[in-house]
This record gives C-alpha cells, structure tokens and sequence, in this order.
C-alpha cells in the first residue's frame, strides 16, 4: 500500500480510539465507509486499476505489431487478441466510476470542512477528476474516429465488444482498431496516472486535516482533564482544608 495511504489509515485508527467523530458518506466505494476509508478504498483501485491498464496496453501493442500483415487470422489468436480488448474496455468502464467516485468524496468532504484553504483545494481535485474523465472519453472517441469507426456503437461494454469483435474479423479495418486499441489503452495509462497523482494529493491533505483534527481531540481531552483535577476530580471547588461550617444551618 501506498505510504501515505498507509498514514491515512493510522489517522483514521488513531480518531476512532479517541472518539473523534469521522463523518460517514454512503455510495462512495464500500458503501457506509467514512470518507477518509473511501479515499484510502479509491488509491487503492486506482493503483491496481492502473497496473492493469499497463499490462493492457503493452499486450495490445504487441498484437499489432504482430498481426499488422497478416491477411488471415487463426480463429485461436482471434480469441486470444479479443481477450485485452475486452480488458481494456472494462479498465476504460472502471476508470470513468472510480473518477466519479473520487469527485463525490472530494465533494463531500468539502461540504464536511469547509475551511478556506482546504474547501479550495478539494474544488481543484474536483475539477482534475472531472477533467480526467473527458480526457479519457475524448481519447476514446478520437481513437475510434481514427479507425472509422462509430462512437455511438461503444455506447455500452457490450456493445464496444461486439464492436471490436466485428472489426478484428475483417482484414481491412483489423489494423485500424488494433491501432486505436493501443491508443486508448494509452490513453488509460496517463490518466489514470493523472487519477492516482490527484487522488494521492487529496489523500495527503485529508490526512493533514484528521492529523489536525486528532491534535484538537486530544488538546480538549487534556484541558478537560486538567479541569476536572482542578476541581478535585469531584466536579466540586475544593476546600483547601477551610473548616465546615455546616453547624449555621
């Protein structure tokens, strides 16, 4: 696990031994999970996410280098060629929710800590998530513009592998869609890049902030202590040995 998700997680331990409230967001990656859980849930896929899409991407590259003159295909290498495209079509689909899942924790833990500093920078990682998934769905629709290729017919994951399925079996737009298979899976690699570099980012801050929040928590404890022997751990004023003088009443 990444470092400083790791410090997160640590943060979020140390809040929840000392009772410090950790707001809840239902619908984030787990369901239930509070927001510092899900950011750490969200570095976590994303990273995997990530590796997949690399082992994708050089798969694919290498097919269409391997492929590029060949007239026919044996039905065996057509299925093994379909399996990292039916990969990279699923990393794209993944993608796309973990940007928006990412921009829905920001968005709540701005609305949570709306301090000046943190609610500005939680809105830059807000507009990179958001940026980062049309980057991702215009590399896609580029790449398949390039191919001749209808967007439309990649509406859904079903759809985009039967797409790809057809075009693979005909010789003359088999190297098309393998060139815009590596393209896009290209594409997935810097952004999710850009995904794991903003998410890593709001991690830090969102760490920075539980960090402040435990030192707060543990601050009040000690004033309450402190308090509380001063009054003689009773909660009443002590008499510093002044007699009693319970015999006026």
């Amino acid at each position: 696990m990444n470092p400083k998700i790791k410090l997160l997680a640590t943060l979020i331990s140390a809040l929840w031994l000392t009772g410090s409230p950790v707001p809840a967001f239902a619908g984030g990656v787990t369901g239930g999970a509070t927001l510092p859980e899900q950011i750490v849930q969200e570095g976590t896929a994303v990273e995997q996410l990530a590796k997949q899409a690399e082992e994708v991407e050089t798969q694919i590259s290498q097919y269409e280098n391997m492929v590029q003159n060949m007239v026919n295909l044996p039905s065996s290498l057509l299925g093994q060629i379909e399996q990292p495209f039916d990969q990279m079509i699923q990393v794209a689909s993944r993608a796309q929710q973990l940007s928006t899942q990412a921009q829905n924790i920001a968005s709540q833990f701005q609305n949570l800590n709306v301090t000046p500093d943190s609610s500005g920078e939680m809105e830059n990682y807000i507009q990179n998530y958001q940026q980062i998934s049309q980057n991702l769905s215009n590399a896609i629709d580029n790449a398949l513009a390039s191919a001749n290729l209808n967007p439309a017919n990649f509406s859904t994951v079903a759809q985009a592998q039967q797409a790809v399925a057809n075009a693979l079996q005909n010789p003359n737009s088999r190297n098309a869609i393998l060139q815009a298979g590596a393209e896009v899976g290209q594409a997935e690699v810097t952004q999710l890049a850009q995904l794991q570099q903003t998410i890593a980012a709001q991690t830090n801050l969102q760490a920075s902030i539980a960090k402040k929040q435990l030192a707060a928590q543990n601050a009040n404890q000690e004033a309450n202590q402190e308090l509380n022997d001063a009054l003689d751990g009773s909660g009443q004023t002590p008499t510093y040995g002044n007699p009693s003088f319970g015999w006026l009443n």
